[in-house]
C-alpha cells in the first residue's frame, strides 16, 4: 500500500470514530443513559442533554463521592436534582482520599491515582459489570453466549479487540453478512494491511452489546469536548469498554462554561464556588494528586485553610509510611526529587511564583485502559458491592 493511501485510511478511522460518537446512538431498543456526573458545570449539561434525549425514566445520573469535595458542591448538586426533577445515585465508599492512600500503603502522585481508582472507577464500573451482565445484539435482539462467534481486531495500538458476532443478522442481513464475509477473506490474505481491516471492522463491531438480562441496553454518558478534551476522548472510551460511551458535548449546539453559567442564572441556581476561585474544575475541593505545583500553589493563594490540612495529612502519611514520599515531585538539572507540600507553601511564601494550567487536572474516569489501571498497584482493597 502507498504511503498516501495509508494517510487517507488513518483519516477515515479518524473520522469514522468521530463522527461516530456524535450521534448519541439512539437505538431501537430499550436503552438506559448512564451519565457520570462529577459535580461540575459540564456534568450538568450532559445529564440535561441526557434526559432531552432519552427521557427521565431512562436515564440514570450517578455520583461517587471522594468525601474529599467542596461544600459548596453538595449545594448544587441539590439544585441539579430540583431543577432537573431527578435524583442522584450516590457511590459513597465510606472513605475519603487519605484513608484510601492508608488503606494502600500508597500515596497518589500525577502518575498513579488511587483516590479515583477505588473511590471512583472500581464502584461504578464493578456496578456497571453487575447490572449489564449479558450480550446481546443491538438489531435483532439475539442473546449472545461465551464461546459463540468472535472476529479478531488488532488496534492501533497493538491491542487485540474481540468483536463479537451476531450469527442471527449474519445469515438474514446481507450488508452485515457481507462485510463479516470480506473481513474474514482479507484476514486471510497473508498481505492484508491492519488498517484496512481495522476500518472493514467499523461495519460489524457495534452490533453487539452489553445489556440487562432482560436485554435493556447502556450508555455511558461523560461530559467531555472534541475542544478542549480531545486526547481523552479516545482514552475515554478505551477504558469504558465494552460499554458504549456518548459524549453529548461533542454535538451541536457547542457550549462553554460561561454559557452554561448563564443558563443556570436563569434557574436561579449559581455555580459551584471553585470556578469563581479560578479552577476548571469542581473535583476534590481543587485539591487533585495529578494536578501538579501550579493548582496546589493556586489552592493555597484562594483557599488556604484546605491546602494546609492537606499539607498536614501528607506529613501524617510520611509518618505512618517511614518515608518521605511526596505528592509532588520536580527535576532541576535532570534530576528529579520530591517536593513536599509544606516545602511549596514555603518557596511560595518566599515569594517564588508556580504558573497555573487551568486544563491539567481531572481525569478521574479515563486512565489507558482497564489493565493499565490494574497494573498500577500490587495491594488491592475490596469494595462493598453498591
Amino acid at each position: 500500500m502507498q504511503c498516501s493511501d495509508q494517510d487517507r485510511i488513518i483519516a477515515l478511522v479518524q473520522r469514522i470514530w468521530i463522527v461516530s460518537r456524535m450521534d448519541g446512538i439512539h437505538l431501537d431498543q430499550p436503552t438506559t443513559c448512564i451519565v457520570m456526573y462529577g459535580g461540575g458545570l459540564t456534568s450538568y449539561e450532559v445529564a440535561k442533554r441526557a434526559i432531552d434525549r432519552y427521557g427521565r425514566d431512562q436515564t440514570e445520573v450517578w455520583f461517587a463521592d471522594t468525601r474529599t469535595e467542596d461544600e459548596d458542591l453538595y449545594r448544587f448538586n441539590r439544585d441539579v436534582e430540583r431543577i432537573l426533577k431527578h435524583p442522584l445515585r450516590v457511590f459513597d465508599q465510606g472513605m475519603d482520599i487519605w484513608e484510601v492512600f492508608r488503606q494502600q500503603r500508597f500515596l497518589g502522585n500525577s502518575r498513579i491515582d488511587p483516590c479515583s481508582k477505588f473511590l471512583k472507577r472500581v464502584p461504578l464500573r464493578k456496578t456497571l459489570e453487575q447490572e449489564y451482565p449479558s450480550w446481546r445484539c443491538n438489531v435483532c435482539s439475539s442473546a449472545w453466549s461465551k464461546g459463540d462467534a468472535e472476529l479478531d481486531v488488532v488496534q492501533l495500538g497493538g491491542e487485540i479487540d474481540q468483536v463479537k458476532v451476531c450469527t442471527e443478522c449474519q445469515s438474514s442481513d446481507s450488508e452485515y453478512g457481507g462485510a463479516l464475509k470480506a473481513f474474514t477473506k482479507l484476514q486471510c490474505d497473508v498481505d492484508a494491511d491492519e488498517t484496512q481491516l481495522r476500518v472493514l471492522s467499523r461495519s460489524f463491531e457495534d452490533r453487539i452489546e452489553r445489556c440487562t438480562l432482560d436485554g435493556t441496553f447502556v450508555r455511558v454518558v461523560l461530559g467531555m469536548d472534541i475542544i478542549q478534551d480531545c486526547d481523552r476522548l479516545f482514552r475515554a472510551e478505551q477504558y469504558w469498554k465494552p460499554f458504549k460511551v456518548w459524549f453529548p458535548l461533542a454535538e451541536k449546539p457547542f457550549v462553554n462554561k460561561e454559557g452554561i453559567i448563564n443558563e443556570l442564572k436563569l434557574q436561579n441556581v449559581s455555580a459551584p464556588r471553585l470556578y469563581a476561585e479560578g479552577f476548571e474544575h469542581n473535583n476534590c475541593g481543587g485539591f487533585c494528586v495529578k494536578a501538579g505545583m501550579g493548582q496546589m500553589a493556586h489552592l493555597y493563594k484562594r483557599i488556604p485553610e484546605r491546602f494546609l490540612y492537606h499539607e498536614q495529612q501528607e506529613l501524617k502519611f510520611q509518618e505512618f509510611i517511614g518515608e518521605e514520599v511526596t505528592i509532588l515531585s520536580q527535576t532541576v538539572n535532570g534530576q528529579r526529587s520530591n517536593l513536599s507540600l509544606r516545602e511549596l507553601r514555603e518557596r511560595i511564601e518566599n515569594g517564588e511564583d508556580f504558573s497555573f494550567s487551568k486544563g491539567s487536572a481531572c481525569a478521574c474516569l479515563n486512565p489507558a485502559s482497564v489493565e493499565a489501571d490494574e497494573r498500577m498497584f500490587e495491594n488491592r482493597i475490596e469494595l462493598a458491592n453498591q
